[in-house]
């Protein structure tokens, strides 16, 4: 039997996939959370075998979080879950521990075969987005391409171009400079870039700024 937990702030999101988990004979799911803290709290007493991981949680970075865990559970194989497609978000989770990477709007059977997959020490992909690595890997990138950005977001990437500070901006914005921090980590991961001067080339790049 593959124990599972799940942690996304969306309470319809984790109760679709509790559903879709329900009747499978081979997996069982142990535990579901919707805040990175309660999983970290938690996981130590209640070990699953796998872990479907929000990227996007609001009390918590949930690419450091996959970092994290895997880290501190070596054998505990983590599937990334996300509304988005980008390349930037994929290689990030991979990059520090997940096994697979999942869009929240997959099906019942995709769902079984990843974590079945993972479990089994190898990592998973969906098709069409292993295509889209490695048409990124052979030189054909998707260019054209502009990955969506709030409004917010729009705001903190023109004032990071302009070299203002994480406190500039957030004093700017009247918001919490965690909040910016936030954001930023949002934004480098949604264009695939490791820090703020990759952001800002790729931004201008892809017409994000002008």
């Amino acid at each position: 039997m593959i124990t599972v937990s799940i942690l996304d702030d969306h309470t319809m999101v984790l109760k679709g996939l509790e559903i879709m988990l329900k009747d499978t004979t081979d997996i069982q799911l142990i535990a579901t959370y919707t805040k990175g803290e309660e999983l970290l709290t938690n996981i130590t007493n209640l070990i699953p075998d796998v872990v479907l991981l929000d990227i996007n949680l609001p009390d918590s970075n949930g690419i450091e979080l996959c970092k994290a865990i895997t880290k501190q559970y070596p054998d505990l194989a983590v599937i990334g879950l996300s509304n988005y497609n980008e390349t930037g978000f994929i290689k990030n989770m991979m990059r520090n521990g997940a096994k697979g990477y999942l869009l929240k709007n997959t099906s019942k059977e995709e769902l079984e075969l990843a974590i079945k997959t993972v479990h089994s020490g190898k990592t998973y992909l969906p098709n069409n987005l292993k295509n889209q690595l490695l048409n990124e890997s052979i030189g054909i990138t998707t260019s054209s391409f502009i990955p969506k950005l709030t409004r917010r977001e729009k705001e903190v990437l023109q004032l990071i171009a302009k070299e203002y500070t994480t406190e500039e901006i957030a004093n700017t914005l009247f918001v919490t400079v965690k909040t910016i921090e936030a954001h930023r980590s949002n934004l480098i991961q949604k264009l695939g870039v490791r820090n703020t001067a990759g952001l800002v080339r790729v931004a201008f790049e892809k017409g994000l700024l002008v």
